[in-house]
């Protein structure tokens, strides 16, 4: 069995915030209705899914009898299909100030409800909502997803990972089933342009594409968070044995490609035992430089494919 790790309609990015400006349509008294322009704010929970947001919305609309309404509330959000975008419903509760001289201020508490649809760092949300002293409205927002650091994900995620195994039980895993787990885990976590395939050896994990110093064997910073990944999958295997080769695309010669490729597996070898997620004498590694091309080497493409590290988890 061969899979590639693809986002697919549940997949999530993780951002801790987004802000929003939008249009809106309500009626800002009982008998009239108004136009309006809002700004909103909402910060993801760092709970173990991000489905709750917390934020604010300021509201100002204008009525066509000339009365201006601001609204300043708090929300409390719940994402009902997805973490952090999806369907949604949300409560709100704050001040509202109608501009006429003389009338105090009111207490807003009203129900919402709507979709944040992603579109890479940005979203776009209709919604509608109900309650008092603006009786309905309906509008939508565009905006900004705020991603969180990826330092920050892999902390949560480890902190998350600590006490369990590979969704595992008391009999770890093997064959097909440990790979559908670790593809499983690949998706929710982005790490794409990933293969995982059963082989006679064990369960190989190809990183395509990888990224190293041109010419060298240093991993680029932009790469370390998906030996991380791995790393936090191998964690959670008991006994975990693993064997790190590395693949070369064909430029140069022979044996530079060999030499080039080998220090490339060992230097991510020596990362997964730097981060504990192999013990030193059950990892080995092995350079094949351009010698098992899996594409041709007359493309770009195919030179990217070719230029891989496969991480095999051993059968015991």
């Amino acid at each position: 069995m061969t899979a590639f790790a693809q986002e697919d309609e549940n997949t999530t990015s993780k951002y801790k915030a987004a802000i929003g400006f939008g249009l809106e349509m309500n009626m800002n008294s009982p008998e009239n209705f108004a136009g309006g322009l809002l700004l909103n704010f909402d910060y993801n929970l760092p709970v173990p899914v991000f489905s709750f947001a917390v934020g604010a919305n300021v509201t100002v609309s204008h009525n066509f009898k000339g009365i201006t309404v601001l609204e300043i509330s708090g929300m409390f959000r719940w994402y009902i299909t997805g973490m952090g975008e999806g369907w949604f419903a949300q409560a709100n509760v704050g001040y509202n100030y109608s501009g006429i001289e003389g009338a105090p201020l009111s207490v807003i508490a009203e129900a919402r409800g709507g979709i944040r649809l992603p579109m890479g760092n940005f979203y776009i949300e209709p919604y509608g909502r109900l309650g008092y002293p603006v009786v309905w409205g309906a509008g939508i927002v565009g905006g900004i997803r705020l991603p969180m650091s990826r330092d920050k994900i892999l902390r949560i995620e480890d902190e998350l990972q600590t006490n369990e195994e590979l969704v595992i039980g008391t009999e770890p895993l093997t064959g097909e089933a440990l790979a559908e787990n670790i593809i499983a885990i690949f998706i929710e976590h982005g790490l794409l342009d990933t293969s995982v395939e059963v082989t006679d050896a064990g369960i190989m994990i190809s990183l395509l594409n990888i990224q190293f110093a041109a010419d060298s064997s240093v991993l680029r910073e932009s790469e370390r968070w998906k030996i991380q990944e791995i790393a936090n999958v191998l964690r959670r295997i008991p006994d975990v044995r693993v064997q790190v080769s590395g693949h070369a695309a064909q430029a140069g010669t022979a044996a530079n490609t060999l030499r080039l490729s080998r220090e490339r597996a060992e230097n991510i070898a020596s990362f997964l035992v730097v981060l504990e997620a192999v013990k030193p004498e059950n990892i080995t590694t092995v350079g094949y430089g351009a010698t098992r091309p899996i594409a041709s080497n007359n493309t770009p493409e195919g030179m990217a494919a070719n230029r891989r590290i496969e991480i095999t988890i051993l059968e015991n």
